[in-house]
């Protein structure tokens, strides 16, 4: 039998690629080792140990402790020259005001759209980032493939460049449908799973990867969405003591993350306990903070607070169980409209069709980059342009689109349906089934 390492160090891979079934069906013909942050070792062997699976714990975020890793990691930024990138190093100097950083950075930016730089970086980044993480564990287990499910990630890199170098091939998949504008690909991989057609569009043309070597195999945390809600709307709202007679906005607030002091989620949790006729359910990040002060939460007002925790006061490390993500497929089916910020909530309520208001209004003035600056990335705006969300920028605006959606759900219709053509091409319950497949034909190979 084979051996294959797995890796998951975003908090998502839980639920995007392990619980939702392509780990086990892995473990069928492959004896799969399983490569997480050592501190979150017994959470993945109480969670998904099983035949023919292992879970091996290490060391995170190494390489950047290394000042050549965390040059290598900031030019893996700097060299994408798109407006994401371009933005957030604005972001940067106006929050630090460091000169001559923005001035590399944006310069990095010009020459990294000539594509024989990057192969320099690349070369340069294999060659000279601090290595040798994963030498013993690979020593260990000698995997015959590895599969890399967030080839961006800083672990990710590490032990890709170990693989590398012990020439171990390699497959990986991009986690999220923002992925490919965020950063290049630091280490490009033996062959490259992506979730639509949309993505495959954006790697040829921001990476330049090889066509025959892309897969779209659709994303397989979506293959339980599309089979419907998991309970019926009376046992769900029975669960939060909702009132089935009454209809329900869900809110999935913006989070700490997005913005510089976060004041924002509780000005819409206020403008939206003033809706006395409906409820408001909150369902808060499951992997970031949200700042709430003095709020005091009305009676129309529920809250759910998925993730599990690894630390008391930490909110960005957190890992999605399978009950989290079964609770926000209740949520988006039984709820009348979502509203969020910049997040892929719009994705997930577009995907069956729900209605969805993103929210970018403030209690009060503030300068662009104090507010959530991450609404003009391209992803965000590539959505935007599609019709299917309406995007609020002031209370007022706000007010009136929520009623417009209550009376007309069928509103945007057409543009949420651009959306799932765009990101869900092969969203047909079976993305599951094509990436285990891709992944176990590649170890065989």
């Amino acid at each position: 039998m084979k051996t294959i390492f797995v890796t998951s160090f975003h908090p998502h891979i839980s639920r995007n690629i392990l619980s939702a079934g392509v780990l086990s069906r892995l473990a069928e013909s492959a004896r799969v080792v399983l490569v997480t942050p050592d501190y979150k070792k017994n959470f993945f062997k109480a969670n998904f140990d099983g035949p023919n699976i292992e879970v091996e714990g290490v060391p995170a975020y190494q390489a950047s402790k290394n000042w050549r890793g965390l040059l290598f990691k900031k030019l893996g930024i700097f060299l994408f020259g798109t407006g994401t990138a371009k933005l957030k190093t604005k972001y940067k100097y106006y929050n630090d005001k460091k000169f001559f950083y923005f001035v590399f950075a944006m310069l990095s930016g010009f020459i990294g759209k000539f594509f024989w730089v990057r192969t320099i970086v690349r070369f340069l980044d294999q060659k000279f980032s601090p290595k040798r993480f994963f030498k013993d564990l690979i020593a260990k287990n000698k995997p015959d493939a590895i599969f890399f499910t967030d080839p961006q990630n800083e672990n990710d890199v590490s032990l890709l460049h170990d693989a590398r170098d012990a020439n171990i091939p390699i497959i990986a998949m991009l986690r999220s449908w923002d992925n490919t504008t965020q950063r290049i690909l630091r280490v490009l991989p033996d062959k490259l799973l992506v979730g639509s057609k949309e993505v495959k569009k954006e790697v040829l043309e921001m990476y330049k990867y090889p066509k025959e070597k892309i897969v779209v195999t659709g994303n397989p945390h979506y293959d339980k969405y599309i089979k419907g809600p998991t309970k019926s709307k009376e046992n769900f709202f029975a669960e939060f003591g909702l009132d089935t007679q009454k209809k329900l906005i869900t809110y999935a607030p913006v989070g700490d993350h997005l913005v510089t002091l976060n004041d924002i989620d509780q000005h819409v949790m206020e403008v939206l306990s003033e809706l006395k006729n409906y409820q408001i359910l909150v369902r808060f990040p499951p992997d970031e903070g949200v700042r709430l002060v003095n709020f005091k939460k009305p009676a129309n007002m529920f809250f759910d607070k998925p993730g599990h925790a690894f630390k008391s006061d930490e909110f960005g490390d957190r890992e999605i169980r399978p009950e989290d993500d079964e609770r926000l497929i209740n949520e988006i089916y039984h709820s009348d409209l979502m509203i969020t910020g910049p997040t892929s909530i719009s994705l997930d309520s577009a995907l069956i069709d729900k209605p969805v208001i993103t929210v970018n209004f403030y209690p009060s003035a503030r300068h662009f980059f104090d507010g959530i600056y991450t609404n003009q990335c391209d992803h965000i705006q590539k959505l935007l342009r599609t019709g299917g969300i309406k995007h609020a920028s002031s209370k007022e605006d706000f007010i009136k689109f929520i009623y417009e959606y209550l009376q007309n759900p069928k509103l945007d219709a057409e543009g949420r349906a651009k959306i799932r053509s765009m990101w869900f091409s092969h969203a047909d319950g079976k993305a599951s089934e094509r990436v285990a497949n891709e992944v176990t034909n590649f170890i065989n190979t």
